[in-house]
């Protein structure tokens, strides 16, 4: 018990039951853990867009590979107009009237390949990172600032 100078009383200090100090990690320890946990985070948090884009990518390469084939229609197309321009310059009626049909048939593949690739075509945000740095903003204002999570 410790006595107290001025009031001549008696003061209990509590029994401190802690860890000798050779087994207690020091403030260098401690600093350099908690720079490895935050470099951990940031990599992984940074890790995670990269998988989900990744992600996406692979599940719209079917898309891509339907608007290939409507780039290649579209072309068809095109060279189908251009033969159709000509054909009506020259003003011949069969040459003309197989143009037209060449070019229905053309612009009919090109719409319907395009219309296939934007239905597969799936298109979102990594949700995933926006879910967490979410929850992470969340709980550092409810932790650090001791505000509600809202």
């Amino acid at each position: 018990m410790a006595e107290n100078l001025l009031r001549r009383t008696r003061v209990r200090s509590p029994a401190v039951q802690s860890r000798p100090v050779y087994e207690r990690p020091g403030y260098r320890t401690l600093l350099g853990r908690i720079r490895q946990n935050v470099r951990t985070y940031i990599r992984k948090q940074l890790e995670l867009p990269r998988q989900e884009l990744a992600e996406i990518v692979r599940a719209n390469v079917g898309a891509a590979k339907w608007f290939g084939v409507a780039l290649a229609f579209v072309f068809a197309f095109l060279t189908a107009l251009v033969v159709l321009i000509i054909a009506l310059i020259a003003l011949v009626l069969p040459l003309w009237a197989s143009a037209l049909v060449v070019l229905v048939l053309m612009g009919l593949g090109a719409g319907i390949t395009g219309f296939v690739g934007y239905k597969r075509l799936d298109l979102r945000g990594p949700t995933r990172t926006i879910k967490s740095v979410k929850e992470t903003i969340r709980w550092a204002k409810q932790r650090l600032l001791g505000r509600s999570a809202s």
